[in-house]
């Protein structure tokens, strides 16, 4: 492996485009039951990252030992951030976060300040990680999150995930009592639902910024250019990397002490055979070659003890999760079990978390959807042994070539109410954006528009009924309408790229190529 640990290989000069397969991922957010089978799929991406892209019968493998590899840091910056308009103020809600000036805390605060002064012992008077700036002006510190760049082996469609040394890990967060660990898990969960209202789940500026940089270089070749590409990461267009960094740097901002216990997971979604993975990991490791990993999801986790009784909380804002999920190993309360993550009349999703009983390095994440009579399970790995090192190099990067984009508005509970979402198709001249938005009478409004309709002439309007759209969708974007309107125009330049976009496909097909024996 060493021999092949390039970052730097030429690349696969021209791309076939991908067969009809690939243009046929095309769907509604509503799941609509008049709906195609087609647009059913494309539907069930919005859910969140919806970096799925093995088959049905497709296993991931996984492991967690550090290479040792020299790596570069990631660039925080974006090149062509679309320019922010400040947004009209409205009266500041009641901050149920505070713990300044207030008693409503007064035993976490001393909890808290308890393990710090032990976790400063341990450090010989020092904690490092409450003495980093988590949040730097636009973007995050990504040393305090400990992101490096992974090894890069050639003929190899993604750099290998990585995850800290053992011996550098995260501290566990003792608590006293049950009670002690609901009032901080009451506080974490008011500051992630107060989150996800702000934010917007976003790889659609991500994609832009790509396809911007790429075409300043005036290259044509796009898969030497993947492997070059600083991936720029900021905290107004988040996916789910982003996210679980600003939940982080919000809970650390109200808790420094904190910082020596949250941590970035790695997540691989849909494994059909868990026993396989796991033992993939016990044989050879997640950072192998072998293990053909993808790592599409991280989330958040953090190690808790309630007396001698061990778990892990997870947050998972990527997939608009609203809850501070707990996950004890004796699944007896407060494990959070069962819950529904979504509630509509023709689609119930449900969520469940618990270690895995092959191996404590895991937890299990089931999905349960019910429609009508029918149910049906799904079942992702969520790797919390150890920190996820790597996840703006692997985890963003291989976000950037999926072929199903989404700008998306949740409530604090974790509905996505207003967004547009489109699939990259191989035909350019077939790319449609389909925007979704509440209407009047609490009906959902949902339209498909053709990319070609945003490709008008210099001082030329856009048709009308594509105006009345982009007018009442913009508001619960919490979106300027001119902001919003030229994002689309854009986005129409580069889906239209037929020479692009059929390389975006080709290395997004390699991908799924690479992991879907696993």
């Amino acid at each position: 492996l060493a021999a092949a640990t390039s970052r730097r290989r030429d690349g696969g000069g021209a791309v076939n485009s991908l067969g009809e397969e690939a243009a046929a991922a095309v769907a509604a957010v509503a799941h609509d039951p008049l709906l195609h089978a087609a647009d059913q799929q494309l539907a069930d991406a919005v859910r969140g990252m919806g970096l799925t892209t093995r088959s049905a019968t497709a296993t991931e493998h996984a492991s967690g030992h550090g290479t040792g590899a020299i790596r570069r840091t990631p660039s925080t910056s974006s090149e062509e951030d679309l320019e922010d308009e400040e947004e009209p103020e409205l009266a500041p809600p009641t901050d149920l976060t505070s713990v300044d000036g207030s008693e409503r805390y007064s035993d976490i605060r001393q909890l808290l300040a308890r393990q710090q002064r032990l976790a400063q012992l341990d450090d010989g008077g020092i904690s490092p990680s409450t003495s980093k700036s988590w949040v730097v002006g636009d973007g995050y510190d990504l040393e305090a999150f400990n992101q490096v760049n992974g090894v890069w082996p050639l003929g190899h469609p993604l750099p290998l995930p990585d995850w800290s040394d053992s011996g550098s890990g995260k501290d566990t967060l003792i608590f006293d009592n049950v009670w002690q660990y609901e009032e901080l898990n009451g506080i974490v969960e008011t500051t992630l639902q107060r989150m996800l209202e702000e934010t917007h789940y976003n790889t659609v500026n991500l994609f832009v910024d790509f396809y911007r940089s790429f075409k300043r270089t005036r290259r044509s070749d796009l898969r030497s250019f993947f492997q070059f590409y600083d991936v720029p990461i900021n905290r107004r267009h988040h996916m789910c990397v982003s996210l679980a960094f600003e939940i982080m740097a919000r809970m650390v901002q109200l808790f420094p002490v904190l910082a020596n216990y949250l941590y970035v997971v790695s997540c691989e979604e849909q494994v059909m055979d868990c026993n396989d993975y796991v033992q993939l990991d016990e044989e050879c490791g997640l950072n192998s070659v072998d293990a053909g990993v993808e790592k599409e999801h991280v989330m958040v986790a953090m190690r808790i003890a309630i007396g001698e009784r061990r778990g892990v909380m997870i947050l998972d804002p990527g997939y608009h999760v609203s809850r501070a999920v707990t996950v004890m190993q004796d699944q007896s309360y407060p494990h959070t079990g069962w819950f529904t993550q979504s509630k509509e009349p023709h689609l119930q999703r449900d969520y469940c978390y618990a270690y895995s009983q092959q191996n404590g390095k895991f937890v299990e994440w089931k999905e349960r959807e019910i429609r009508g009579e029918e149910t049906s399970f799904k079942t992702s790995l969520v790797y919390v042994a150890q920190e996820y090192i790597t996840a703006i190099d692997v985890t963003v990067r291989r976000n950037l070539v999926y072929n199903f984009r989404s700008l998306l508005s949740r409530d604090a509970k974790g509905q996505v109410y207003a967004g547009i979402y489109f699939p990259l198709v191989a035909n350019v001249q077939e790319s449609y954006l389909t925007i979704f938005y509440d209407g009047t009478n609490e009906q959902r409004v949902r339209t498909k528009l053709m990319f070609s309709a945003f490709k008008v002439g210099k001082g030329k309007q856009l048709p009308d009924s594509i105006k009345e759209h982009l007018s009442r969708l913009a508001p619960q974007m919490r979106m300027p309408l001119q902001e919003l309107t030229e994002l689309c125009k854009s986005l129409a330049e580069v889906v239209t790229d037929q020479n692009f976009i059929s390389q975006v496909l080709a290395i997004n097909d390699d991908i799924g190529n690479m992991s879907v024996e696993n």
